[in-house]
């Protein structure tokens, strides 16, 4: 192989050879294959160029002054057992042979220079040290991205194929509450809550099985037992043949967004000052049970008496105080699956399915049995009330009307007996 014809490699390449004329032969050979040459005259000058210089590959000549090859070559091996060094000898003497083999030599080529056996030699040595770069680049580029997931913003985790977790971020322990050692060869429905349907569970499963990616959202159970909403995505993982081999779920807490929307929500079915539920939301379940099958349905009415008096003589905290207080008394003689709301400023109206008349009146009782109760009795004073009953959902609005016509009655009654125990005999 002539010299003309040998390829060049992308490396740094340190030539130490004492004979002038040889070195600047094979130096200009060199030049042309290698990307940086470094050439040195005795090893002492070799060491000294590599210490400063660090190239990929060393080739030495063994027999020079001051420090031969085999000299410098232990030096280097001992400030790298990986480097690459090429011996040129012209000797065959067993004792420099078996120097060689102790100290790793990677290649051998013999004096005078056979270029094809040069060529052979570099390329064999370049082929590594390209090798042994790229797989540092790899690992370089594996260290980077795994720094980048462990300290994602987002919590992620990896599980086996059968669902055993093999890793977390930094960003799940800080969500979660758990530590990693906690977790790792155990099952993500540790993390499960009861707020999420066997639907949800059952396609997010489906949907991962058959190679595709599942987004949803989900609520989980931290370690202390609160809940945590999160925005999820789950994918597979699949090796360089295509087969799944495992799942990577990358997630985004969106707890805080649920509890605003939750508040939201709750603002557009609530009174705010009471707590109860809202004329917006009482007409949409007067609507909803007007063709439903709940029936006997029942609608109670009740208004505070007096109230714009309190409010013009003692302020409207007093005023508000006394509405809260109605609230309690109405919330304290109904059942918890009563729709009971306040649909204006000082009426309220209580919604009541499968009731009928004998119940609801029994309801109106409890009310009125609140006027003797220590803390409540004042507010349940207070209210005047009127109940109906609907059989059929013909009747629903007309029944709404009855009761309201009946608690204005029970008001003016009510009136009436405080004028006539007002009034001196």
């Amino acid at each position: 192989m002539k010299s003309d014809t040998m390829e060049h490699y992308d490396i740094s390449l340190l030539y130490v050879e004492d004979e002038r004329v040889t070195r600047e032969q094979i130096s200009r050979i060199l030049q042309r294959i290698v990307t940086e040459l470094y050439v040195a005259e005795n090893g002492q000058e070799g060491l000294e160029i590599y210490r400063e210089k660090r190239p990929d590959i060393i080739m030495t000549d063994i027999m020079m002054p001051v420090m031969n090859g085999l000299e410098m070559a232990r030096e280097i091996r001992a400030l790298d057992r990986d480097s690459q060094i090429i011996m040129l000898t012209a000797y065959s003497d067993t004792e420099y042979l078996l120097e060689c083999i102790s100290l790793s030599i990677n290649q051998y080529v013999q004096k005078p220079v056979d270029f094809s056996q040069l060529a052979t030699a570099i390329e064999t040595c370049s082929n590594y040290v390209l090798l042994k770069r790229k797989l540092l680049q790899q690992e370089s580029k594996i260290q980077m991205l795994s720094q980048a997931v462990e300290q994602a913003p987002a919590p992620v985790m990896i599980t086996s194929l059968n669902g055993s977790i093999e890793y977390v971020n930094a960003m799940f322990t800080r969500l979660t509450g758990y530590q990693a050692t906690e977790v790792l060869g155990r099952n993500p429905r540790l993390l499960k809550s009861d707020l999420n349907s066997v639907e949800v569970y059952r396609d997010l499963w489906d949907t991962i099985s058959s190679g595709k990616e599942w987004k949803g959202e989900l609520a989980n159970k931290r370690k202390n037992g609160s809940i945590y909403w999160e925005m999820v995505k789950i994918c597979p993982l699949r090796d360089v043949d295509n087969t799944v081999t495992g799942f990577l779920k990358v997630s985004q807490d969106i707890t805080d967004r649920k509890q605003y929307e939750e508040s939201l929500q709750y603002l557009g079915t609530h009174d705010p000052l009471t707590g109860l539920f809202n004329r917006a939301y009482f007409d949409t379940e007067l609507q909803r049970i007007e063709s439903s099958r709940e029936y006997p349905v029942s609608i109670v009415m009740a208004d505070i008496d007096g109230l714009k008096g309190v409010n013009d003589s003692f302020g409207h905290d007093e005023g508000d105080r006394l509405i809260k207080g109605a609230a309690e008394v109405l919330l304290s003689a109904f059942r918890s699956g009563d729709v009971v709301a306040r649909i204006g400023g000082d009426e309220f109206a209580v919604l009541l399915s499968r009731t009928d008349h004998d119940a609801v009146m029994a309801a109106i009782q409890r009310v009125k049995g609140c006027e003797s109760d220590r803390l409540l009795g004042t507010f349940a004073r207070s209210l005047s009330l009127g109940a109906a009953t609907a059989e059929h959902p013909d009747d629903l609005l007309d029944t709404m009307k009855t009761a309201d016509r009946l608690m204005y009655k029970d008001k003016a009654e009510r009136k009436r007996q405080h004028i006539q125990k007002s009034t001196p005999d």
